[in-house]
C-alpha cells in the first residue's frame, strides 16, 4: 500500500522554544506534533540564532544532523575548543554527542535539524524528556 507525501512549506511549521536556547526559536516542519506533517520516526527542524544567540552545549539519546543553512558562529561538539561554523557544514551527531551553537556573526544563523527519534510533543517552555543541558 502506498500513501501521498506530506508537502510543507516552513510557514507550516510550529514554532518552539527551547530551555537551552538563548535568543533563537525553532520551527518543528516534519514532527509528530505537526498535523500537516506528521512523522513517525524523524523531525525536521529549523533552528534560528539572532546575533549574539546561543543554543548551549547539550546531549541526549537522539542522533541528529545539524546543516548550516545561514550564517557564522561557533559550534562546541565535545572537543576541546569550539570551532568555527558557516554555510554549508553538515554535522553528524550520534547518540549523546555534545553540541551547541554561537552565533557571533551580524546576520541570523538558520540551521536545519534532523533528529531520529523525533523528541515528543511537548509545551514550548518544556525541554524534551530525557535532554540534559550541560553546564
Amino acid at each position: 500500500m502506498t500513501v501521498s507525501a506530506n508537502v510543507v512549506r516552513e510557514e507550516d511549521g510550529i514554532p518552539v522554544l527551547y530551555h537551552e536556547c538563548i535568543r533563537g526559536f525553532g520551527v518543528r516542519i516534519v514532527h509528530p506534533q505537526n498535523p500537516k506533517a506528521p512523522s513517525k520516526n524523524l523531525s525536521v527542524t529549523l533552528l534560528y540564532l539572532a546575533p549574539g544567540g546561543v543554543l548551549a552545549p547539550h546531549h541526549h539519546e537522539n542522533e541528529e544532523v545539524y546543516v548550516i543553512l545561514e550564517g557564522q558562529g561557533k559550534g562546541h561538539f565535545g572537543l576541546k575548543e569550539p570551532i568555527k561554523v558557516e554555510k554549508g557544514m553538515f554535522f553528524h551527531l550520534p547518540p549523546n554527542a555534545e553540541h551547541g551553537l554561537e552565533n557571533t556573526g551580524n546576520e541570523m544563523m538558520k540551521v536545519l535539524i534532523a533528529t531520529s527519534p523525533a523528541f515528543p510533543p511537548y509545551p514550548e517552555w518544556q525541554p524534551p524528556s530525557g535532554q540534559e543541558v550541560v553546564k
